[in-house]
């Protein structure tokens, strides 16, 4: 039974060969189209070269709105990174005799240096400089008068920790809007604030505390 099927298959190869012996070859063959067929080729090969040509336009339309999206994005990202203001917090630790206050480690001080200095913008009488120190990190300053008396201007980064007696006198005002604190004694005061930016220190030969309020709150940038 298999070989009758073999043997019919090779027969019914053979007659299709036989019979396709005759056909002229492709290129033997001369093609005459329809007019209607070449009007129908046309439109179709034009409809397909639109289907490309808005394929290749929304393609560039769809890269140049990506391009457009990532700048706009990068912008908005750099002008946040420009208006964002650092995040300064302090954190108050309350002892019976003493306050600590240092800079909390989520802070961001605006400055790692001193970048603009500063200084009293007037002294009372009498009194001259005495000592002047200055490095990138600090600004300490005396000046002295006939009798003795010390006047102490002090500037600090955000970074720097300091402790305020709080058994004799002690206030917690504002200067400029910033938390300010304060010690009246009966010779002197001193008072600690921040800028945002600085701690400012002021030691100064008086009991009153409004001239020690009017010098912190009138400092200057130095010349």
């Amino acid at each position: 039974m298999k070989n009758t099927k073999e043997l019919f298959a090779k027969a019914l190869i053979e007659a299709e060969r036989t019979d396709n012996a005759a056909v002229p070859g492709e290129e033997e063959i001369n093609w005459e189209f329809s007019e209607k067929f070449c009007r129908s080729m046309d439109m179709l090969i034009k409809k397909n070269n639109r289907i490309k040509l808005s394929t290749r336009r929304t393609v560039t339309k769809s890269l140049l709105a990506a391009i457009v999206a990532v700048l706009i994005l990068f912008t908005g990202l750099m002008s946040c990174a420009v208006t964002r203001e650092p995040i300064i917090r302090f954190v108050k630790k309350v002892f019976p005799q003493y306050i600590d206050i240092s800079l909390s480690e989520e802070s961001a001080p605006p400055v790692n240096s001193i970048e603009t200095e500063y200084t009293l913008a007037g002294l009372p009488e009498g009194f001259m400089l005495d000592t002047y120190q200055k490095d990138e990190y600090h600004v300490f300053v005396i000046w002295k008068n006939d009798a003795e008396e010390e006047l102490v201007f002090s500037q600090n980064l955000l970074d720097s920790t300091f402790t305020m007696d709080n058994e004799h006198n002690y206030q917690e005002v504002q200067i400029n809007g910033y938390e300010a604190y304060l010690n009246v004694y009966p010779l002197n005061s001193i008072i600690k604030w921040t800028d945002g930016v600085y701690w400012f220190t002021i030691s100064a030969p008086v009991s009153d505390k409004d001239e020690i309020l009017l010098m912190a709150e009138n400092i200057c940038e130095k010349n």
